[in-house]
């Protein structure tokens, strides 16, 4: 029986048999087959990778104009519920100012139209209850300073009284829906007697 160093030696003596010429093609065409391989499988992976990567780019694209489209609608939505009745509140604005003058005439009638006085002084409350629900509600203007983004001036009065540019008459009250201005307050403004004037330019100088 053969042992392994004998195998061994006839496996040597059939590869020294072999033509060097004959070897070295093999080897050759072998390692010429592998790189043929890698390179396209290298050429393959660049292609996929830069496919992968506009696809990417793409979802990224997407999702940024999805998610401002989403943004831009919520916001849409928020300010149409919240000034979506606005023109219907200017509307009534006009019923309370016509609720107001009748409750001024009732009560400089006196006791004689005691009942009239009280039937539209009940409306106008509930009126101005159901506008302040909707977030319509008259804000305070008399004693304030003079705002022109809340007051508008219908005329001057002068006294000593108050300091300058200040609401001393309030000839229509003025509105705020949530926190924008509805309709501006139409007051009258004070302003110093010309004496006082002279002094504080004085006292300034």
């Amino acid at each position: 029986m053969k042992n392994e160093f004998e195998d061994l030696r006839e496996e040597d003596e059939e590869w020294g048999a072999a033509e060097p010429e004959d070897v070295l093609a093999q080897e050759g065409a072998s390692s010429a087959i592998a790189e043929e391989k890698m390179e396209e499988l290298k050429k393959a992976l660049e292609r996929k990778t830069r496919e992968a990567e506009a696809e990417h780019d793409k979802y990224l694209r997407l999702y940024a104009e999805f998610d401002n489209y989403r943004k831009r609608i919520q916001r849409d939505l928020v300010d149409f519920r919240k000034y979506a009745n606005e023109q219907f509140a200017l509307e009534l604005l006009t019923v309370v100012d016509h609720l107001g003058l009748a409750l001024k005439h009732a009560a400089e009638g006196g006791d004689t139209v005691q009942g009239l006085r009280e039937g539209v002084e009940l409306v106008y409350k509930q009126l101005r209850d159901v506008l302040e629900k909707f977030g319509i509600k008259a804000f305070q203007a008399e004693g304030h300073p003079f705002d022109p983004s809340r007051h508008d001036a219908m005329m001057q009065a002068v006294t000593d009284e108050f300091p300058q540019n200040t609401v001393v008459q309030v000839m229509q009250e003025g509105y705020l829906y949530h926190d924008k201005v509805l309709r501006h307050a139409k007051v009258s403004v004070s302003k110093r007697p010309e004496a006082q004037q002279e002094t504080a330019v004085k006292e300034a100088e």
